[in-house]
């Protein structure tokens, strides 16, 4: 491959993973897989979890954290430079999250143009102290915030429209998805730990200390794997502890930002990979 067109595909993929394409595109498959493994049609929701993930991510990112300049100098840097089209994204992204529930509600499914602002304010308050406060800057909260809030907006909207019950392979789907989620965002939030602790922020690994955020890890797979194998989601469980299983392994040694952006993030895209696998069998 001549070294123009190389150097081309890596700034293109550099700049998928940077305004978060990649990572809302995760998020958005993560949900489908839901839908699929638990019966319900995650179609109308799948534009709405991914403008989400990119209007939160890209206005988290044009307020710049004074520790990014320590946790991810490469990313801050190549933020910088697509500082125009990640203004672009946010602005195309938070019209949409208006248009289309808007657009259900004249079909006759008003619910979700209700929850979308109260959704959205929820999100934005992890940056912005929308409520005299920065969510960030709650001790544990920094880790906790965003699974938590990713869980709710893949599971709220079905609920309340009556197209899943909470039984027990809806509870068993929200602790597998509850502790890959939180296994991504404890690992990203491992990488921070030294800008974190110069800037006071007390996220759950710098409680923790290394050892016992290895231990936490360790037992978030367990868990994701056994609440998988309860509802015989065998192909699911086995993938989960695989690829964690190796995550945790790799990070014995010191990475890379890409590792965590492709890899790490990579996490997002499991339930989707196991879901294709199965279909294809």
């Amino acid at each position: 491959m001549p070294r123009a067109r190389f150097a081309s595909l890596l700034s293109a993929a550099r700049a998928i993973h940077v305004l978060h394409l990649y990572g809302a595109a995760g998020i958005a498959s993560f949900g489908w897989a839901l839908g699929r493994l638990l019966g319900f049609d995650s179609t109308p929701f799948l534009p709405l979890w991914f403008c989400g993930a990119l209007l939160v991510y890209n206005l988290d990112r044009l307020k710049p954290d004074p520790s990014d300049a320590l946790n991810i100098p490469e990313r801050q840097r190549q933020h910088a430079r697509l500082r125009t089209a990640s203004i672009a994204l946010t602005a195309v992204s938070a019209v949409l999250l208006v248009a289309i529930p808007a657009r259900m509600a004249f079909a006759g499914q008003p619910l979700l143009l209700a929850l979308t602002p109260a959704a959205a304010v929820l999100s934005l308050s992890y940056s912005f102290p929308i409520f005299g406060f920065r969510f960030k800057d709650a001790p544990l909260v920094k880790t906790l915030f965003a699974p938590a809030v990713v869980l709710l907006a893949y599971f709220a909207p079905v609920l309340l429209r009556g197209e899943l019950r909470p039984n027990a392979p809806a509870l068993a789907a929200a602790a597998f998805s509850g502790c890959l989620l939180l296994f991504n965002m404890v690992l990203c939030d491992a990488r921070d730990v030294a800008g974190d602790r110069a800037l006071g922020t007390r996220s759950l690994p710098v409680l923790l200390g290394e050892k016992n955020t290895r231990r936490f890890l360790a037992a978030l797979l367990a868990g994701g794997v056994l609440a998988a194998w309860t509802q015989g989601w065998f192909l699911p469980a086995g993938a989960a502890g695989i690829y964690l299983g190796t995550l945790l392994i790799a990070l014995r040694q010191p990475r890379g930002e890409s590792f965590y952006e492709w890899f790490v993030e990579g996490i997002l895209f499991l339930p989707a990979a196991v879901t294709l696998a199965q279909s294809a069998r």
